[in-house]
Order: structure tokens, then C-alpha cells, then sequence
């Protein structure tokens, strides 16, 4: 008897768990089919605005393709609305320690030149990789739309393994840098930033 009953719970334990796995399931299906759907829109709707005149056209490429987009303010709204892209479950742990170390700071034009400790320096904010190669007086950079709606320009460097809109963690390595020397714009708005809020 006491057998039976322990079989009979194990059935019902194992119903519930299958229950609530399938429930779980085509929640995620739905939600996944939600997100797809409204990308499908959204992709139409894009195609509709641009091939309904030339104005138009003109108006998407210069948004689009010569100003920077705010991808800050994107992944908020998407977060905001969709959830993350990233899984909760997702851990990641850094490959260095944090490696801003540096002995001095002096302004350069309108950016400001850092003396490291070495030839490695990590990302002062979390964001999206913008821009990737040379810009003039500056050497290699690499350009980070920050989770804080500040775009910080990392120059003089050397080396880097960064692809374009790629996602970086705040105090990962940014790569190694030029005479241990790195050169750091900060930009908000079209507007040139002070780097007290970063490097105090």
C-alpha cells in the first residue's frame, strides 16, 4: 500500500513538472513569435516609409548612415519592452583585472592624454562598439556609445579584438596602446565632456 502511494506520487510529481515545463515553453514560443512578428512590421513598415518618395529615402540614409544612432536609448526601449537579449542565466566573468591604471592626465585639444602603467587600459563604461579605425591626430581608435548616453573615443592604440557593434562590459580590456599612452575623448550630445566623472 505504502508503495502504491509513493508510485502515485511519483506520477503526479512528474505530471505537474511536464505541465509547467509545457506551460513555460509556449510562453517562450509566443513571446518569441510576438518579437518576430513586430520585427517583420517594423522591417516593413522601414521599407514602405523609404520607397514612398525620394525625400524619404533621403531622410532614412542621412539618420541612418551619417549620424550616430542611439543605441543606449534602442536597448533601453527594447529592454523596457521585450525583455533583455542576454538570458538572466548568462554569467560572464572577466578574463583581466581591471587594468586603468595610469600616473597622469594632461589635456590634448579637446581630449585628454593618459599616462598608463603599462600598455593596457580597460572600458571606463559598459555600451556598444560605434566606430572601429583612424581618425586624424589620434591614431587607431576605437569608439564606445556608453550605457550613459556618453560617447567615449579610446585612441593611440596599438591593438584591439573588437568588431563593429559589439557589446563591452565596463573594466574589460579595451586592447593595448602606443608608448603607454592612451588618448580618451569624451563626447555627449555633440558636445566635448571633462573626464573628472570617469577617471576620479
Amino acid at each position: 500500500m505504502e508503495t502504491q502511494n509513493r508510485i502515485k506520487n511519483k506520477r503526479s510529481n512528474l505530471l505537474n513538472k511536464s505541465t509547467c515545463h509545457k506551460k513555460t515553453s509556449s510562453s517562450y514560443i509566443s513571446l518569441l513569435f510576438t518579437r518576430t512578428l513586430l520585427s517583420v512590421i517594423l522591417v516593413l513598415l522601414c521599407a514602405i516609409f523609404v520607397n514612398s518618395s525620394d525625400a524619404n529615402l533621403l531622410t532614412f540614409k542621412n539618420y541612418f548612415f551619417q549620424d550616430t544612432l542611439p543605441f543606449t536609448k534602442i536597448n533601453s526601449l527594447y529592454t523596457k519592452y521585450f525583455g533583455s537579449i542576454v538570458p538572466d542565466k548568462v554569467a560572464t566573468t572577466p578574463v583581466f583585472e581591471n587594468s586603468t591604471s595610469y600616473s597622469s592626465i594632461e589635456p590634448k585639444d579637446s581630449s585628454y592624454l593618459v599616462h598608463l602603467n603599462g600598455n593596457l587600459f580597460s572600458f571606463l563604461e559598459s555600451g556598444v562598439v560605434v566606430f572601429l579605425g583612424e581618425k586624424e591626430n589620434l591614431g587607431k581608435t576605437v569608439i564606445v556609445q556608453g550605457i550613459d548616453g556618453v560617447d567615449i573615443w579610446y585612441s593611440h592604440l596599438e591593438n584591439y579584438n573588437l568588431t563593429m557593434y559589439d557589446y563591452v562590459e565596463k573594466d574589460s580590456l579595451v586592447g593595448e596602446f602606443q608608448e603607454n599612452e592612451a588618448i580618451l575623448t569624451f563626447m555627449k550630445d555633440g558636445n566635448y565632456l571633462g573626464y573628472e566623472e570617469y577617471l576620479s
